[in-house]
């Protein structure tokens, strides 16, 4: 998981969110409100929330890792719009733009769906589960979550990714007990990051891609004709267009290779290479070759 560069919706778009809030908030008790915000989210697309919630899943899309990929498992289709607080908890943020997230129906449903904790007193390093039962309906006693919200937190801080021992599995970065510890297990416990035996996979294949246009990229950048500029790539790319000059047809080759590292899901796997360098001589050989990789 990493930290999401959040994007405007169109102030149309705000204000009507806004508004359908405002109705949500204007209910008298808890329950009513949570009934209000569930009614309000289910009918959203009709008449004028249909164009709002367009740009609301439009830009969600750009936002998403990868090309669509969900935030959470970086792996599966983004489809669904994801209430970062559940609305059945908190029906005060159902319609706020900065909580909300894409991703795939899996993580939406089977793992994440209205379960939540929170630190109670807010700020202390005491937990509690205050996901509602069935048919239950009690205000939580402040927003302070354990689960990690990628809108304004980054999830690097709080997890690394084990790369040095190859597991390809995420691992708390503090200390047990402390706050951030408690925030990183839960939220990869949650999402399955780690018990779910198809990402570890993906991950484990996503450093073995990203080395290989590490490679090819470097390989490329040093090639001085056409014959090193097509051994570079091994045929990718529908090969090499001699009839063009050789600085152009470099150019495109070097710019594909850079296209097809920021679109590859699990893009927690290309900032940890990077994050991680020093401890695999082979990626930080490869990046000292292609500096130009870590502005990008």
């Amino acid at each position: 998981m990493i930290k999401l560069s959040s994007k405007p919706i169109t102030q149309a778009s705000v204000t009507h969110l806004n508004s359908v809030q405002q109705i949500v908030l204007s209910e008298v008790s808890f329950e009513d409100k949570v009934r209000k915000a569930s009614s309000k989210w289910d009918s959203k697309t009709s008449s004028a929330g249909k164009t709002v919630f367009k740009d609301v899943k439009d830009t969600l899309i750009t936002m998403c890792v990868g090309v669509e990929i969900c935030v959470y498992c970086e792996q599966n289709e983004a489809t669904d719009i994801e209430h970062i607080y559940p609305k059945k908890l908190y029906p005060g943020k159902a319609f706020l733009w900065d909580n909300y997230v894409l991703v795939c129906g899996k993580c939406n449903t089977h793992h994440k769906s209205d379960k939540f904790r929170i630190f109670n007193p807010a700020n202390s390093v005491t937990d509690f589960d205050i996901t509602p039962a069935r048919g239950t309906y009690r205000q939580p006693e402040n927003d302070d979550a354990l689960f990690i919200n990628q809108r304004v937190e980054d999830p690097m801080d709080f997890l690394e990714l084990d790369l040095v021992n190859k597991l390809f599995v995420f691992v708390e970065k503090y200390p047990e007990g402390t706050r951030e510890f408690k925030k990183a297990r839960y939220t990869k416990d949650l999402l399955g990051l780690n018990s779910r035996e198809a990402l570890v996979v993906s991950r484990k294949n996503a450093v073995k891609f990203y080395i290989s246009r590490l490679e090819k990229l470097s390989a490329a950048k040093a090639a001085v004709d056409f014959p090193q500029l097509m051994d570079s790539i091994n045929d990718d790319w529908g090969g090499i267009d001699q009839s063009q000059e050789f600085a152009i047809e470099k150019t495109r080759i070097l710019d594909s290779i850079k296209s097809d590292i920021l679109s590859y899901p699990h893009p927690t796997v290309w900032k940890e290479l990077i994050r991680q360098r020093q401890k695999l001589p082979k990626t930080d050989s490869l990046l000292t070759q292609v500096p130009e990789v870590l502005t990008w």
